[in-house]
């Protein structure tokens, strides 16, 4: 089945074109928004227009990419937008464990894929015994699966990293809690039949021909790695790559492919750009260290927010936890800059995969004072106070004050 070609982005997720701005800064500008280079490859190799309108164009004014948002998608204007294309969630805003469609962070690589429901398939190809074609439908007839599951961008808290690392500079806003429905990835690979030497399954995305992302094959075993339509009891939204999308829980939001249209089982590791260029932890040295999996144990302070001006007394400090690693078992609050931690105790949480919250009672001096919270998992990782500086921002879980 052919892929499904990109559909035109939300009004101002393209850049504005200039008079007389080449290819070259065409591209710049596209990268500056947050488009990944495949995307860029395949946006102009289709719109050969867009550059000969960027060189002849009347200047015009720039759409308030987040205004767009709000008006097409439903979502809350008090999103933090990055760039044009990427908007984070205020964590401030999120009382309970779950964080509403219209507050969830929005990351994209591309153009938001428009698929009718309807018409959607997903094809299940390469080394299988029986090659599938499913129907929106067809998997809405497998074992249902009900999760509450946190999903983090690989770069979120990437504005931390000392020198500052490449791509867009995320504070503590790309993450979400969410409960989704779907069926486990499992029951699609045994309905196909996975034959013997199989390494990779290459799991595409329908946004652009490039969104591929390898995932390796004993992942799809797992009972947590589902394929997902629902989103907080609604349709998966279009915006959060509905209306099928895949959800790796506990690894960096790359794996999570949007838009999901087909999976390619191959006997080698694949090594697309997004496994091998994107989304891969390089050293102060260059080297690859390894592609990018977990989430390493993290926490942040939610409440009170950086800077807040607080009456001394009866105050509460409130956060959440979580980690690609295991559950949360216990989390620590200092209020003199990691001189001394107290437990935080966890008042609600809901299961392994989702994240938790966490509330303590705080006699607030007065004066200034530095919080932080120090979280720990079933694995028996411990939240760092600093972590090593890789080229690309990635997995930035260190202590936060």
């Amino acid at each position: 089945m052919e892929p499904h070609r990109p559909s035109d982005p939300v009004e101002g997720a393209l850049p504005s074109p200039r008079v007389g701005l080449s290819r070259r800064r065409l591209i710049a500008r596209f990268a500056a928004v947050g488009f990944a280079a495949p995307a860029i490859a395949t946006i102009l190799a289709s719109r050969p227009d867009l550059v000969a309108l960027a060189q002849d164009a009347t200047p015009a004014a720039t759409p308030d990419p987040l205004a767009a948002l709000v008006q097409t998608y439903g979502k809350d204007p008090r999103l933090i937008p990055y760039g044009t294309t990427n908007f984070g969630t205020p964590l401030g805003l999120i009382d309970g464990l779950i964080v509403p469609n219209e507050l969830f962070f929005v990351r994209n690589n591309g153009p938001v894929a428009e698929i009718d429901p309807a018409a959607y398939r997903l094809t299940v190809s390469g080394l299988v015994d029986t090659p599938l074609e499913l129907t929106l439908a067809d998997l809405q007839t497998m074992p249902n699966t009900t999760m509450v599951a946190f999903l983090e961008c690989s770069g979120d808290s990437r504005s931390r990293y000392q020198p500052q690392a490449e791509g867009t500079q995320w504070g503590n806003t790309g993450i979400g809690n969410a409960e989704w429905v779907g069926t486990s990835l499992k029951h699609v690979m045994a309905m196909a039949g996975v034959q013997d030497g199989a390494i990779d399954i290459v799991c595409q995305g329908g946004d652009f021909e490039e969104m591929q992302r390898g995932l390796p094959v004993g992942m799809a075993y797992e009972d947590d790695v589902m394929v997902v339509w629902q989103m907080n009891g609604e349709p998966l939204p279009a915006l959060h790559g509905g209306p099928v999308r895949l959800l790796v829980p506990r690894w960096g939001g790359i794996a999570s492919t949007k838009w999901l249209t087909s999976l390619e089982v191959i006997d080698t590791q694949f090594a697309g750009p997004f496994n091998s260029e994107s989304y891969v932890i390089i050293d102060e040295n260059e080297f690859v260290v390894r592609p990018v999996e977990e989430w390493p144990v993290k926490s942040v302070i939610t409440r009170p927010e950086p800077d807040a001006q607080l009456t001394a007394g009866p105050n509460t400090v409130m956060g959440f936890a979580w980690s690609g690693y295991g559950g949360i078992t216990r989390v620590e609050v200092s209020t003199d800059g990691g001189a001394t931690y107290a437990d935080a105790p966890i008042v609600e949480e809901a299961g392994p995969r989702s994240w938790v919250r966490f509330e303590v009672a705080w006699d607030a001096p007065a004066g200034p004072a530095a919080l932080r919270s120090r979280a720990y998992d079933e694995s028996g990782l411990v939240q760092p106070d600093t972590v090593p500086w890789n080229a690309k921002g990635y997995l930035m879980n260190a202590v936060y004050e």
